[in-house]
């Protein structure tokens, strides 16, 4: 059990929770911050973080605790104290479970919990509940309630704060996305390659057995991989021809002019879109650009979109070129095995249905998600 010695300590942790509180930008963060202040703060033997779900029910989110307690269950609102304080929006204490009708106690019996708190995250309307739980005998004093209520009332401003950073990064993510589109309509008038790299890729990332929330992501930023083209003249851009020395230097220059336009967001898309930007024409041979990186110092995603995108543009008419046949794009992407592609990245691509990446997912709309 924690046992903060006197009202100093007490004091100085929830000033600490308060400042890492300010930092965290996504509920996951915010939930590990307040589980583990929950419970040092009251010295408890447990701390569970409680939200409001859909149909009125309580979701145990999270929970630090001595033994499990309920992390990924939901209940009832009326059969469960957090709803009950969620209903209110009015804190517990309950000194002794076994003793008061408003606990259910086929849910407790199971657990170690003889005693719990349990405060409103935000009182007008909770959005969820915050609770401590005690082994043995604990009669919460006014004072560590006021102390877990000033910490329930930071997590509602923190939670307020990221679901805020996260419609503005969903808003700079779909603006991001109509740009990369409208960039790309300079050399594609059917502005279908963006898709179907993007399409092919989580193909590919799903193949290569990443999780389902990775290959989501790749999805996403995988549309963006060309957005530094933005950049590029469209004397060079929609040239006919072969590009003169001075003009492919100026080419290469678009992978660190879409990882500049996507940096510095908290976004796991966008994050993910910088590096597929800047990377994805490097080779796994060390002889692509913009650094020469090499082999597995290419992050993954970028390994993914390369040939995704390679794959894309011989198969389908370019200002610059006609659209090669499918046997022959096939053959091209196993001869660079090994030279521009990561070979386990070919071996998935193997396993994949090329008409069907030819066609990409025609009638699904590019998905405008954060």
């Amino acid at each position: 059990m924690y046992a903060p010695r006197t009202d100093y300590d007490r004091a100085k942790l929830l000033v600490e929770a308060v400042q890492e509180l300010s930092t965290d930008r996504t509920v996951s963060q915010i939930q590990a911050t307040v589980r583990s202040a929950a419970r040092e703060l009251m010295g408890a033997d447990g701390a569970t973080f409680v939200l409001r779900g859909a149909g009125e029910r309580c979701q145990y989110v999270d929970e630090d605790a001595i033994a499990p307690l309920w992390k990924g269950q939901d209940f009832a609102m009326e059969a469960c104290v957090s709803g009950g304080v969620m209903q209110s929006g009015a804190p517990v204490r309950i000194p002794d479970i076994y003793q008061d009708d408003r606990v259910p106690l086929d849910a407790y019996r199971v657990t170690f919990v003889h005693s719990l708190a349990m405060v409103p995250i935000r009182q007008t309307r909770p959005i969820g509940a915050i609770g401590v739980y005690w082994a043995t005998n604990h009669d919460t004093t006014d004072e560590e309630l006021d102390l877990l209520q000033a910490l329930a009332d930071s997590t509602s401003v923190a939670m307020e704060n990221a679901r805020m950073l996260e419609e503005l990064e969903q808003a700079r993510l779909e603006t991001l996305q109509r740009l990369a589109l409208a960039g790309e309509f300079r050399d594609d008038e059917t502005f279908q390659h963006t898709q179907r790299v993007a399409y092919t890729s989580a193909l590919l990332a799903a193949q290569l057995g990443l999780p389902d929330d990775q290959v989501d992501l790749i999805e996403q930023a995988a549309a963006l991989h060309d957005i530094g083209k933005l950049a590029v003249p469209d004397a060079i851009l929609l040239k006919p021809g072969r590009l003169t020395d001075a003009e492919f230097e100026q080419m290469k220059g678009h992978p660190s002019a879409g990882a500049a336009m996507l940096d510095g967001s908290h976004s796991g898309a966008l994050k993910l879109a910088a590096e597929i930007a800047l990377s994805h024409h490097e080779h796994w041979d060390g002889s692509g650009y913009p650094w020469g990186t090499a082999e597995e110092e290419i992050p993954l995603s970028a390994r993914i979109v390369t040939v995704a995108d390679v794959f894309d543009s011989l198969t389908h008419e370019r200002p610059y070129k006609h659209a090669w046949p499918v046997a022959d794009s096939v053959a091209e992407i196993h001869r660079l095995r090994g030279l521009q592609f990561d070979p386990d990245v070919i071996a998935a691509f193997t396993s994949l249905d090329p008409s069907v990446l030819v066609d990409g997912n025609r009638h699904a709309p590019l998905r405008l998600v954060a």
